[in-house]
């Protein structure tokens, strides 16, 4: 039974991705990064304690996490390597090197995710543990017969010792098994997929089962209209995992068990191409990121399962990786490519408009620009206080921009401390700011009286503020072919300031403001300030906060964007 498809034919790769000029790109990216991290003559040193406890003594995760992810960045790069040149020992020795230095870690769980520093617990599952596991039960189930015998030996027992045996001593694993984020589809998928692989003696119906019941829980997560809250990548990544784990847990089950049969999921698997607003540029709401590509791997095998459903936009957008070095996603990139999708993708000049009515999230595309607009909470899945929040994009450019996501530390995932991170905060989000304040964190921070009617998003986003003293403050988008307007009516004993951000410096002159190719048109009385802060991440270190104050009794605000 090949769990892992093609990708365990041998003359896949050596014929196949050696030679065909769809892999061109692929077989690239590889030896580009043979060649510059000298891997065949690296050694792979033993990740530092000092750097391990840098995140419990200082909140910092970058400098410990580089290391450990750069083992799994080589991992990626190198088993492909060893599948497409088997002839060539030096992949499969520095391989080798690799995978006994991944075993001797102390740990595969990141130091953010560990619990107490001072308690020793070598066996916790967290994404990364689980996807270890997981990548060497790939590693073991396509080159085991050119691996020494230590190494195959040691891949056996650290994934059972790390990850099956832990899994399989309680009956539920906590939180992240009866969750619906991200962390359920890719600890249980990784976990799942491990075992099958691994240790398929021990997935009996019993522990389908329970694999299945938290994968269900993930896809509950989603409502009904597919949106992933979590934001875009994190859609890549959950849902990455979860398409994963469906295409083996069928092949296992000899088709018992088919998730791709749900209705759900296909609505899910249209979310991502609905995200594309200018070329390579997405939507980024939520801890995401602001362009838009897809991985080939993830897209073109929902494309298999739903023809008719999917879109495949231009190869120029694809990946053939996913950050922190994951081999199922370079792996899959390979094996999943269909000539006919990459030759002949779907036009990626598509205009589209959708109103997500569940998730309160809108989109439009068309020839013009991009837009998107969100109303909802600000509890969230991965929230930030952005209730009202909006993108306006062209020429392959966030013009009026949502910053993203934050540098990840742990004062970034502390209620006390996220907020006052500008990527998080309502300061750094095109919303009001009233009396001075901005939005608070909560369920009950919410927009009201939501509506969309014939390109018309409407919304009240008083509530989303700690101020008795606003009686309404009615947020409104026209969008019509050419323009949006934005359109504010305030009610209530409250100063405004109206607030729009942007990455691009602004041409102010009298009621026009220029970015880049994007003209903002608006009632001259306004006055015009613009500020210059930092957000977190290296990506927003310039960020220009535009701070329009009416005159005096104007409780109307309006700007016409095209």
């Amino acid at each position: 039974m090949q769990l892992l498809g093609k990708a365990q034919s041998p003359a896949f790769w050596s014929e196949d991705v050696r030679n065909k000029k769809e892999f061109e790109r692929y077989r690239n990216e590889l030896h580009e990064y043979w060649t510059k991290n000298d891997l065949e003559h690296k050694r792979f040193e033993a990740l530092r304690y000092s750097d391990f406890k840098l995140f419990f003594t200082t909140g910092d995760r970058d400098i410990y996490q580089r290391a450990y992810f750069s083992r799994r960045e080589a991992l990626e790069v190198i088993v492909p390597l060893a599948l497409i040149y088997p002839e060539e020992d030096k992949y499969i020795n520095t391989l080798m090197d690799l995978v006994y230095s991944i075993c001797d870690e102390y740990t595969w769980c990141l130091p953010a995710h560990q619990g107490k520093l001072e308690v020793h617990d070598k066996t916790r599952i967290d994404l990364f543990a689980s996807e270890c596991a997981f990548y060497l039960a790939i590693v073991y189930t396509l080159l085991s017969d050119r691996l020494d015998p230590l190494i195959n030996e040691r891949i056996k027992y650290e994934t059972n010792f790390r990850v099956i045996k832990p899994f399989l001593s309680v009956d539920n694993y906590g939180w992240w098994e009866v969750g619906h984020s991200n962390w359920t589809s890719v600890c249980m998928g990784s976990v799942a997929c491990c075992m099958m692989l691994m240790r398929p003696d021990l997935v009996t119906d019993k522990i389908i089962a329970r694999f299945d019941k938290a994968m269900d829980g993930y896809l509950g997560g989603f409502k009904d209209d597919g949106v992933c809250l979590e934001g875009c990548g994190y859609w890549a990544y959950g849902f990455g995992y979860y398409i994963f784990y469906a295409d083996m847990i069928r092949t296992f089950t000899e088709g018992r068990v088919d998730h791709f049969k749900n209705p759900k999921v296909k609505t899910v698997a249209t979310f991502q191409q609905k995200m594309c607003l200018s070329g390579n540029r997405g939507v980024s709401f939520a801890d995401s990121g602001r362009g838009f590509g897809y991985t080939t791997a993830i897209t073109h095998r929902l494309k298999t399962e739903y023809p008719d459903d999917v879109l495949v936009y231009s190869p120029k957008y694809s990946t053939n990786f996913m950050n922190c070095g994951r081999l199922p996603i370079r792996l899959y990139s390979a094996s999943w490519l269909v000539e006919d999708f990459y030759n002949n993708p779907d036009e990626s000049s598509v205009s589209f408009e959708n109103w997500f009515a569940s998730s309160q999230w809108y989109v439009k595309r068309n020839e013009n620009y991009g837009f998107a607009a969100k109303a909802g909470h600000n509890a969230e899945m991965h929230n930030h206080n952005d209730v009202g929040s909006f993108i306006f994009a062209k020429d392959s450019k966030q013009l009026l921009c949502d910053l993203g996501s934050g540098k990840y530390t742990r004062q970034y995932f502390e209620g006390a401390t996220r907020y006052g991170i500008l990527e998080c905060s309502s300061m750094g989000h095109s919303v009001p700011i009233l009396n001075g304040m901005a939005q608070g964190a909560g369920v009950g921070f919410t927009a009201r009286d939501v509506s969309f009617e014939n390109g018309v998003l409407s919304m009240d986003i008083a509530k989303a503020y700690p101020l008795a003293e606003v009686e309404s403050l009615v947020r409104s988008f026209i969008a019509s072919d050419e323009s949006v307007i934005l359109r504010d009516e305030i009610k209530g004993d409250v100063s405004v300031v109206e607030r729009l951000v942007s990455l691009v410096k602004p041409e102010v002159g009298e009621g026009i403001i220029r970015l880049h190719s994007a003209t903002l048109t608006f009632d001259p009385a306004y006055t015009v300030n613009v500020s210059v802060a930092e957000g977190s991440a290296n990506q927003n270190k310039e960020v220009y906060l535009i701070d329009f104050t009416l005159p005096a009794g104007v409780k109307v605000f309006e700007v016409t964007m095209k």
